[in-house]
């Protein structure tokens, strides 16, 4: 009697566990999603206006530029030692600048990767924003002078010509081809 006893108790206790272990489980994914969410929903002040982003181009240029001169002055002076080094006959010492020597070859070459990069992305950035402005300008003279039918959603260019007629019958004067000048009717 006390084993079944004990037995339910067990299994009670499993079950209450395994309820909160859900209840958890669900409570953590909430927080996750509410987390995730706030992060990919941009805020206004997370939004940059143009002038702001050149000036952070221009900065990040500047640094990456400034990070180019010291690694360049990292290179010599790692060359020198590797020299001063060999001078000396301590082949480890020398190998060592060697291997940091190349490190910072490499480091060079992406760093000039990112500038080139970056000055690319600048220009293009600077370009769309001068098409965009002459897009607004252009565009919004355009509207004015003749604006779009109420079917054209897509603002397309096609017009259609007030002095066009939209009469199927033959402007006045004119007969067409096989009918008769009198009635205007084929015989």
């Amino acid at each position: 009697m006390q084993a079944t006893d004990i037995q339910r108790r067990h299994a009670s206790d499993e079950g209450r566990h395994a309820a909160w272990l859900c209840m958890l489980v669900v409570v953590g994914w909430i927080a996750g999603a509410r987390t995730l969410a706030a992060q990919t929903m941009p805020e206004a002040s997370q939004v940059v206006g143009a002038q702001q982003q050149a000036g952070r181009d221009r900065e990040r240029l500047e640094i990456l530029r400034e990070e180019l001169r010291k690694s360049e002055a990292q290179l010599e002076a790692l060359e020198r030692r590797r020299a001063e080094r060999l001078a000396a006959s301590d082949m480890q010492a020398a190998a060592e600048a060697e291997a940091q020597r190349i490190r910072t070859l490499a480091d060079i070459e992406a760093i000039r990767r990112e500038i080139a990069s970056a000055s690319r992305a600048a220009q293009t950035a600077a370009a769309q924003r001068v098409a965009v402005q002459a897009a607004k300008g252009t565009s919004a003279a355009s509207r004015r002078a003749t604006p779009a039918p109420w079917w054209d959603v897509y603002g397309s260019r096609r017009r259609i010509e007030p002095s066009a007629s939209l009469s199927l019958a033959p402007p006045l004067g004119q007969v067409p081809a096989g009918s008769s000048p009198a009635t205007g009717v084929s015989p």
